[in-house]
């Protein structure tokens, strides 16, 4: 059974095309942390800092599992970034703690974060997208049944940037993409930090069938009825 999702006043709600259906579909936007655990509240949820990585660890050309998602750069290999990153840090787009410093570049290079569970929220902590500029960076949105359900620009330089799907929708993979080509710049790219990646699971837990509960129910209900004979047997043993 899935959870569904009322969208906050302080998000932005972005309509999307029908997917080949007529059912309009939307995703909710947010640009606080705050407001997005809000929204996602009572469904299972999950953060990752990458704080349990103790050395810088390449994504380039093999794919890491950082736990719940995995990393891995497509596409042409540049000798910096896509990489977790430990202190002392190369680039100053971060919080000074362990993230994934991701490299980007247009028509040559994306990164691939592919979830182990599907989610229909997941959101970041992103560092140096330079959103100021209007250029920079993209979110393609990969359905665990395949097909880009939507593609949704970062609209933050330095901050939380999230998304909540409604109805419902199974994430699977969220690609990291440049938005426009910035090949006259020195690194030929889009660098940024990303951090506290989090996420809340599309399905919840199952609901014991009905033939569970009685067992178990009928094992609870032995085992009352043994300790209270048992305790008869002993105060009687007691008196004797």
């Amino acid at each position: 059974m899935k959870k569904l999702l009322m969208a906050t006043a302080t998000a932005t709600i972005v309509a999307l095309g029908s997917l080949g259906t007529q059912q309009a579909e939307a995703i909710t936007i947010f640009t606080s942390r705050t407001d997005w655990n809000t929204a996602v509240i009572g469904n299972d949820t999950f953060v990752e800092d990458f704080e349990s990585f103790t050395s810088d660890t390449e994504f380039r050309t093999t794919p890491v599992n950082v736990g719940e998602f995995t990393l891995l750069q497509i596409g042409k290999n540049p000798r910096f970034r896509n990489l977790i990153e430990v202190s002392p840090f190369e680039f100053e787009d971060n919080n000074g703690t362990n993230h994934a410093s991701v490299f980007t570049d247009f028509g040559a290079t994306t990164v691939d974060l592919t979830l182990n569970t599907p989610v229909f929220a997941w959101g970041a902590d992103f560092f140096g997208t330079d959103e100021t500029t209007g250029e920079r960076l993209n979110l393609n949105l990969v359905l665990d049944k395949g097909g880009v359900f939507s593609t949704i620009p970062v609209t933050v330089n330095d901050g939380f940037f999230g998304f909540v799907t409604n109805p419902v929708e199974d994430i699977r993979r969220v690609i990291f993409v440049s938005r426009n080509n910035n090949s006259g710049e020195d690194s030929g790219g889009e660098g940024f930090g990303l951090d506290n990646v989090t996420g809340a699971r599309s399905e919840v837990p199952p609901v014991p069938e009905p033939s569970t509960i009685l067992s178990s129910a009928m094992v609870l209900g032995f085992g009352a009825v043994f300790k209270r004979g048992y305790s008869r047997r002993q105060k009687k043993a007691k008196y004797n």
